[in-house]
């Protein structure tokens, strides 16, 4: 360290320091740039509002029913459809050769599956918690519920094939085919005609029994056909034309929802169990809560902290079913091209 002698030019305010003072320290303890950054630090403002991370929304139960009245103990979610045979016809005067009506039930088992995590914290960091005013009891509750969110989320979507469960976006009941065009060549009245095909397939393969109301596509389609327009020399967009021109609207006179799920990308399908050769997908289902649903008998809940030494730890548990369609004819699926 070298000692260094300096003399004061004008009084410094508040002191016994006049000008012509000399003042030595050492310049291996402190420089002048230390002290300014000690001087800002004490005056440098705390905010009381601590940020998190972002996650991507929890948006399952916009595209599923969720039944939580189912009991808590069920393992499984069982229910019974059938399918009845009858036609009249002409009868002879006996009336001996009436048709007689034909009638086969079948019972559905749908696997219900037990989950749950859980948070905790020691006592020191509970003391340090209130000291920096950072409520870390609520705040990793608030994340283990983030947590339970999550993995609901993905089985709603995917299911879980190791406990027999089938999702939204990969459930055997429906049919699938592929699109013939590819969205970024493709011209505007081709993208119209592709999407207004699966809709169609819905309502042709079930009788015209099943209006699709609902449209979900991959992002990336959903950017194309924001952007992209009809023709040339014409503001309307293919989206702003197909929400026109749409089965759906035609026959009823309501607005399809076209919904764009990150999920339907071909890499999100693949990272999922998905194996459509590496395609995106795309999803038109006619949704009400006859057609298709999941259960959730316990949401989640946390329960009873409990000690561990010096640790407080808190379970929490929920239970909830893959996706199931009642109607196969209800939605369809079209992968890409």
């Amino acid at each position: 360290m070298n000692k260094v002698t300096v003399t004061l030019d004008q009084d410094i305010e508040g002191t016994n320091y006049l000008a012509g003072s000399q003042i030595s320290y050492n310049d291996g303890l402190y420089t002048p740039d230390d002290g300014y950054a000690f001087y800002i630090s004490q005056f440098a403002k705390v905010e009381s509002k601590i940020y998190e991370a972002k996650y991507a929304n929890i948006t399952y139960a916009e595209l599923i029913p969720v039944d939580p009245s189912y009991p808590e103990w069920a393992d499984s979610w069982d229910y019974i459809s059938f399918d009845g045979v009858t036609m009249g016809k002409f009868i002879g005067a006996s009336a001996k050769d009436l048709p007689q009506v034909g009638l086969q039930a079948n019972k559905t088992s749908v696997p219900i599956g037990y989950a749950g995590n859980s948070f905790g914290y020691s006592l020191d960091e509970l003391r340090k918690s209130q000291q920096t005013r950072i409520p870390l009891d609520t705040t990793k509750g608030r994340l283990a519920f983030r947590g339970a969110q999550e993995h609901t989320q993905q089985v709603a979507y995917f299911g879980d094939a190791s406990r027999g469960m089938s999702g939204l976006f990969n459930n055997p009941n429906l049919g699938l085919d592929s699109s013939t065009i590819d969205y970024s060549t493709a011209t505007g009245q081709e993208m119209v005609s592709d999407l207004n095909g699966i809709l169609n397939d819905v309502w042709m393969e079930s009788a015209n029994i099943h209006v699709p109301n609902v449209l979900v596509i991959p992002a990336s389609i959903f950017t194309i056909i924001t952007e992209k327009r009809m023709d040339s020399g014409t503001d309307t967009t293919v989206l702003q034309f197909f929400m026109k021109n749409n089965l759906f609207f035609n026959l009823t006179g309501g607005q399809l929802r076209v919904i764009a799920r990150l999920q339907l990308e071909a890499d999100q399908l693949a990272a999922n169990g998905v194996n459509n050769g590496g395609k995106y997908r795309m999803l038109a289902y006619e949704l009400n809560d006859e057609n298709l649903g999941m259960v959730n008998p316990i949401p989640w809940r946390a329960l009873a902290p409990q000690m561990e030494g010096l640790e407080v730890n808190t379970p929490c548990e929920y239970k909830i079913s893959g996706v199931d369609f009642r109607f196969p004819f209800s939605g369809r699926y079209r992968d890409g091209k």
